[in-house]
């Protein structure tokens, strides 16, 4: 209780329910005088104990107590007589002293009794806020928990589309690496279902030739867990094997066990075939290049890169594990070409688009070998500039050309020497003339001497012409020398016309033996030309003694060759022979310039063809087409000013 009293004193309200035990105290005293001095008497008791009632109930024992002593001695001193008893006064006061009592402790337990059902109210009205809160979270915590399970649903739905969608051929594995689950595109694939998958460890729809290679693989790697992949063929559900990368992975646990693997397959058969057609088109590619003697090469322009492919390293004649190099290509140049090498590599760089020349390598055993050298300059898809070529090892063609052309030189020798002995009757009379000239002014001269008096004069006139003649003799003879000499071609300044009309001072007699008559038709103010005298000259006698044969049979027409020079497009010289003979099928036309082709019945079937490697040699062209009327026209052309020579 005095712990009671302690609290209460201590409690911020204590001073106030004392002060209500005054009060209550003060007015059952005030309302006991007023009813005593009214009614002469008053309900002493009920009033004192209604003024302790009142405070014990409200602030309990100790303002109850307090009141009681209050009224004690109000009521003491107040309403009750003193008496010469004081045993009787006790008792009078013990017993209201009891009463009061009893009634302060029923209210005080009344008090607490109230207290206690009203904390019990509070707490039950807490535990059902509590209640209704915990209510609420686990509502929110249903809806979320519901929400997360169809977010989670969702999820593996979409993980399952996903899955089954990808385009791939995903599985699963488990840790001793048994198949236990395959995605819709690898049962599509194969067309098997997932009832296939029972028993199987390693797989399903390989191919049993890699199936042991597949086993292998599983067999190393389960024990230690480590991720691989392998090539494989898989059946497709038309049968058909194809081929397929497949990789592998393990899902661990915390602890770092393999708990499942994983594996997704491509299909790479169009890879594998490209890859195939692709090693067999370098296969056929450095075979071709092997034996055509053509390798190819790139230059990136910005860093200087080279690759070579390896039919270049073997022109070049260095071992493939040296990186190819500006330097090497100038120190593998032959000496006399090093400056036309260095000037090509000069016209790369400063951006040419391509370039085309040959030039010569010297090999370190000593050896020359001729290569031509193509290429263009190219943007890669990288966008880099690029120098992509060829270059092709010309060294045997090179030899056959030059033992080409000595043949062709000796074909010709011996052609220029089977037509002296054909025209060996126009060479007789164009060498006769002067000698019979000769004969006949020295046997005038002679006669003139003789006279007596000489004449001086008509002697001295004879001895001139016979000078004269001499000189038109050893022309003739020099010519036919020259004609008839094997010597190498001398590419020389020339005019067309006069080489024309020298070939026709030689052709003069063979076209009075065949009766035609020769018409000159020379141009005038034409270019000069570049070329060798006698080989011009070999071809004009060939296409003109062609033609004055061609005119043997004609009868009904007069036979006439026309020679004719003229300006031909703004670079060349034509040059035409023209004659009204038989003409050719125009079948045959094509084949005029073969070899062993002739229409006469003792022919060989080379001058044409001689002709034309002449004509070719001179940079120029020679054909034949038939004329408007009859006969044939043979044209050559010939670049002016040394253009192609």
């Amino acid at each position: 209780m005095a712990r009671s009293t302690s609290l209460s004193l201590s409690a911020p309200g204590a001073i106030l329910h004392y002060a209500v035990a005054i009060l209550a105290v003060a007015a059952a005293v005030a309302a006991g005088l007023l009813l005593a001095s009214l009614l002469q008497t008053a309900p002493l008791v009920s009033l004192f104990l209604c003024a302790i009632l009142f405070p014990a109930w409200l602030g309990g024992i100790g303002p109850g107590l307090f009141a009681t002593g209050l009224s004690i001695l109000a009521s003491y001193y107040y309403f009750i007589p003193p008496t010469d008893s004081f045993a009787q006064d006790a008792a009078r006061i013990a017993l209201f002293a009891m009463t009061a009592l009893f009634v302060v402790w029923v209210s005080a337990a009344q008090r607490r009794t109230a207290e206690s059902l009203r904390r019990a109210r509070n707490d039950l009205q807490a535990t059902v806020q509590e209640l209704e809160n915990l209510n609420k979270s686990l509502q929110v915590e249903n809806a979320e928990r519901e929400r997360a399970e169809q977010t989670i649903r969702q999820a593996e739905r979409e993980l399952q589309v996903t899955v089954d969608t990808i385009p791939a051929l995903a599985a699963s594995y488990r840790h001793d690496g048994l198949l236990d689950f395959v995605n819709q595109t690898w049962r599509t694939y194969t067309g098997l279902g997932q009832d296939s998958l029972r028993g199987q460890r390693w797989g399903v729809a390989i191919h049993p030739g890699d199936l042991p290679l597949v086993e292998a693989a599983w067999r190393a790697h389960l024990p230690t867990g480590e991720p691989f992949e392998i090539e494989q063929r898989l059946r497709r559900a038309d049968g058909q094997y194809r081929w397929h990368l497949v990789r592998r992975v393990p899902l661990r646990n915390e602890n770092g066990e393999v708990i499942r693997w994983y594996g997704v397959g491509h299909d790479i058969e169009d890879q594998k075939r490209a890859e195939r057609a692709l090693q067999r088109s370098e296969t056929y590619l450095a075979e071709a290049q092997r034996l055509s003697d053509t390798g190819s090469f790139a230059r990136k322009i910005g860093n200087g890169e080279i690759f070579w492919s390896r039919e270049t390293y073997r022109i070049m004649g260095v071992d493939e594990t040296i990186k190819p190099t500006l330097g090497l290509i100038l120190e593998r140049a032959h000496p006399d070409d090093l400056k036309l090498v260095q000037q090509q590599i000069d016209r790369a760089n400063r951006g040419q688009k391509g370039y085309d020349y040959e030039y010569r390598l010297l090999m370190p055993d000593g050896d020359v070998k001729h290569i031509h050298v193509r290429a263009r300059r190219q943007v890669s898809e990288a966008g880099e500039e690029e120098l992509v070529g060829a270059l092709m090892d010309v060294t045997a063609t090179r030899k056959a050309q030059k033992a080409l052309h000595i043949a062709q030189t000796a074909l010709a020798h011996v052609s220029r020497v089977s037509m002296l002995g054909e025209m060996s009757a126009s060479i007789a009379h164009e060498v006769n003339q002067p000698l019979a000239s000769i004969v006949t002014n020295a046997e005038s001269s002679q006669r003139w001497l003789s006279r007596q008096p000489p004449e001086i004069d008509e002697a001295v006139a004879g001895v001139r012409q016979i000078v004269k003649d001499a000189h038109r003799a050893g022309e003739v003879i020099r010519r036919i020398r020259e004609f008839s000499k094997k010597v190498d071609p001398e590419m020389i300044r020339l005019d067309i016309n006069e080489v024309v009309e020298e070939t026709a001072t030689l052709l003069r007699h063979e076209a009075l033996q065949h009766g035609v008559a020769m018409q000159l038709e020379l141009g005038s103010g034409l270019l000069p030309v570049r070329g060798d005298r006698i080989q011009l000259q070999q071809v004009i006698i060939n296409l003109a003694v062609n033609g004055m044969q061609a005119m043997e049979a004609i009868r009904d027409r007069d036979r006439l060759l026309v020679l004719r020079t003229q300006t031909h497009q703004s670079d060349q010289v034509l040059v035409a022979i023209e004659d009204v003979g038989v003409g050719i099928n125009p079948e045959n036309a094509a084949r005029l310039f073969s070899a062993f082709y002739t229409t006469k019945p003792n022919g060989l079937g080379m001058g044409l063809l001689i002709c034309r490697s002449i004509i070719e040699a001179h940079g120029g062209k020679v054909w034949g087409s038939p004329n408007a009327g009859p006969g044939m026209t043979f044209q050559f052309t010939i670049s002016a000013s040394g253009q192609g020579a």
